[in-house]
């Protein structure tokens, strides 16, 4: 059987990412990609930026390119749903990721990024939590469990992004048993729906951090429950597409899992890691 090289996690410019779905496509055709996925981050007025700014033409775009690419490689059009910004018509994707991107402060309306910059998140640290970094992560994960409970997503994104500014432990201690205990809770909680978990290279490839998204703490708990694993490389150009998978799969192995899930044929088959 041919492997099968796929990626549900991938963006293009009509959300935040450089390059078009068309050069998104060829590029992963050119490395013998099977199945191709375009997760553009659900549209939110408050994130303009960077979500997905012409929902129709986003689905548009991409439905051409499965008319295209047909018989030579899947290709699917997905949303990356921020727990925040909600999509209208499920029906319209052909998976969903679920992800926390942003905290609402409910009281002043005000929308503070998990992901964007160390100064946003120190704000807001000290404005919508008192100054309290375990208040917000605990918050952090509270919603994370309840995007999974509520929206059902088929894969689980980046479940630990809020380590993403606190390189040098900038903001809190990665290693503090709060955080973990947060972490590690609300992993049990998704895991009793079993979506699949993502073991994401994004950070990596834009130098936020050295290690995946999750921590290896996190996947050894996930290995331990019998949770799923796939790989995502969240390339929002076309060198970042299957960013050191081969590095992804050989930590996995390290860990003790014996298998990978990968999206082939509109749904995740195991994959043996050898």
């Amino acid at each position: 059987m041919k492997p099968i090289l796929a990626d549900l996690h991938n963006h293009s410019n009509f959300c935040d990412g450089r390059d078009t779905p068309e050069q998104m496509a060829e590029a992963a055709f050119k490395m013998g990609f099977t199945d191709l996925g375009f997760s553009g981050h659900s549209h939110a007025e408050f994130d303009l930026p960077c979500s997905v700014r012409d929902v129709s033409g986003y689905l548009a775009a991409v439905h051409s390119l499965q008319e295209e690419y047909a018989g030579r490689m899947n290709i699917y059009c997905g949303v990356e749903q921020d727990f925040c910004a909600p999509v209208d018509d499920r029906s319209a994707y052909d998976y969903l990721i679920g992800a926390v991107h942003y905290f609402h402060s409910r009281a002043d309306d005000i929308y503070y990024p998990v992901d964007s910059s160390a100064e946003e998140l120190a704000a807001c640290i000290s404005e919508m939590f008192a100054g309290q970094p375990y208040q917000m992560i605990r918050r952090f994960y509270e919603n994370s469990t309840e995007n999974v409970l509520k929206y059902r997503p088929d894969l689980v994104g980046h479940f630990d992004l809020i380590v993403k500014n606190n390189a040098d432990g900038r903001f809190f201690d990665e290693d503090d048993k709060r955080y973990r205990y947060s972490a590690i809770e609300a992993l049990e909680a998704c895991l009793e729906l079993a979506p699949v978990f993502e073991l994401n290279m994004g950070g990596i490839y834009r130098r936020y951090r050295e290690t995946p998204y999750p921590a290896t703490f996190l996947l050894k708990e996930l290995l331990h429950r019998g949770g799923r694993i796939a790989l995502s490389a969240d390339a929002h150009a076309t060198e970042a597409l299957a960013f050191r998978f081969t590095d992804a799969k050989e930590l996995l192995r390290d860990i003790g899992f014996k298998s990978i899930w990968v999206w082939h044929n509109g749904a995740f088959v195991e994959q043996g890691l050898n």
